[in-house]
């Protein structure tokens, strides 16, 4: 088995911390943590704190890579990320260590010509095997365009063990309005009622719409919903997890540690309520950290057993 995630627009990430900021007022922060993100990529960083063999792709500019090498080799991920012109796009968060908010301020991405394109489906042709776990997260290039994940859906659902989507806007609605779907998606509640433009306010509305996409061929559908928990579903299943109450350094990954945490689970063939609790403690064990990464084994199996699914 090999996981090889792709990120298509990879981040550096700013989070400062600030209490009590204001907008239009010289705010004083109290920290400020640079670390590298982008949703796939980060799922690929908790896998491989998890011990699993992970290879990362996209695409990265060139002339700011050094950071994503550091980390890669720190985390033994294996870096295939095809080198475009220019900077990978640099984000800031702010934290508001009063009311735990996290305030994002995404720019804008680089470039990508249909030379670097064709590099990485060169690589993704002659990497994916028959025991591949693929996945496919995040924002796209302002180049690419937003059937980018819903063609490799088509075009690797058939060959490999799992292709896993992670997306918003119009990229999920492309995904969703495709005739071939993913294994596992994993939208938040407000992705998913953009997508989809239903309100989606009970818990059987919810179930109902999820079991809408599995009838279509997602296998499982993992939805996100903030201080709500999240939804769990399967064809024959479905499990509500309640969130951790655990002390908020940054929300920003806490949803690519839960797939990486459901792709774990589902690795290990759990039942669908352990996969639940197991992507539900990985999210937890993110919130207490700004960068993306895991806690101790020990530390990990108490959240785990402290994750209620019902």
């Amino acid at each position: 088995m090999n996981i090889i995630t792709v990120t298509p627009n990879p981040a550096i990430d700013l989070t400062a911390r600030v209490a009590d900021w204001q907008r239009g007022s010289v705010n004083r922060g109290q920290s400020v943590v640079t670390t590298i993100g982008g949703k796939a990529l980060n799922v690929a960083i908790n896998l491989a704190q998890s011990g699993f063999p992970v290879e990362a792709t996209g695409w990265l500019g060139s002339d700011n890579d050094e950071l994503f090498k550091q980390r890669f080799a720190k985390e033994n991920v294996k870096d295939t990320f095809i080198r475009v012109a220019g900077e990978t796009r640099q984000n800031l968060k702010v934290v508001d260590t009063t009311t735990q908010e996290t305030t994002d301020f995404n720019m804008p991405s680089f470039d990508v010509d249909d030379k670097a394109i064709g590099k990485l489906s060169d690589y993704l042709a002659t990497s994916v095997q028959s025991s591949s776990i693929l996945v496919f997260g995040g924002s796209l290039p302002k180049t690419i365009g937003v059937n980018y994940y819903a063609d490799n859906v088509k075009a690797y659902r058939d060959k490999c063990q799992s292709v896993v989507v992670d997306t918003s806007g119009k990229a999920l609605s492309a995904v969703l309005q495709a005739e071939i779907l993913p294994s596992m998606i994993k939208p938040n509640i407000h992705e998913l009622r953009q997508a989809t433009g239903k309100a989606l306010i009970t818990d059987k509305e919810i179930i109902a719409e999820a079991r809408q996409w599995i009838a279509k061929g997602v296998e499982l559908l993992v939805i996100s919903m903030g201080s709500e928990g999240a939804w769990f579903v399967t064809a024959d299943k479905a499990v509500k997890a309640q969130p951790l109450s655990v002390k908020v350094a940054s929300t920003v990954g806490a949803g690519d540690a839960m797939v990486a945490g459901t792709i774990r689970g589902m690795i290990e063939q759990l039942d669908l309520a352990d996969i639940a609790k197991m992507g539900t403690a990985y999210s937890a064990a993110n919130i207490e950290n700004v960068a993306t990464g895991l806690p101790s084994q020990s530390r990990l199996q108490q959240f785990i057993s402290q994750v209620v699914v019902a």
